[in-house]
């Protein structure tokens, strides 16, 4: 097998690692998506949203585990956090909450996860150019 090749295909612990951070992030995102009183129903939405909170879990730890790029796992968590918290901040913290009328923050997450997933592969593909760029440089 070319050297080429064998960097694409991940390893074992890479790939475990992503499984088991995409059921955490998936049961986590079940969790808030609870909690905000958001409601999917048994729709193709609920298998496009359930096949987003694992792959958002998955993809960027196991990209951690495999070539120990970090920004993918920053990317996904920082949108994690500030869609929870933006949700959390408009529709439960306040005394009187308002009617959502169009998804929340949280439910553009889980909505828009192909936007975020593309947007920590972006960043994971920075950093590993300047990784590289960086090596080049030392030597």
């Amino acid at each position: 097998m070319s050297p080429a090749i064998a960097l694409l295909i991940p390893s074992r612990r890479a790939v475990g690692s992503g499984l088991l951070a995409g059921f955490a992030h998936l049961i986590v995102a079940v969790a808030l998506a609870e909690w905000f009183g958001l409601s999917i129903g048994a729709t193709p939405l609920l298998g496009y949203v359930a096949a987003g909170g694992l792959l958002l879990g998955a993809v960027p730890v196991a990209i951690w585990v495999g070539s120990r790029l970090v920004t993918p796992t920053i990317v996904v968590g920082g949108a994690l956090a500030a869609s929870a918290y933006g949700t959390w901040s408009v529709y439960v913290a306040p005394v009187v909450s308002p009617t959502p009328v169009d998804p929340t923050p949280f439910g553009w997450y889980l909505i828009g996860w192909v936007v975020v997933l593309g947007a920590a592969l972006v960043a994971g593909g920075a950093e590993y150019g300047l990784r590289r760029v960086m090596a080049a440089r030392r030597e």
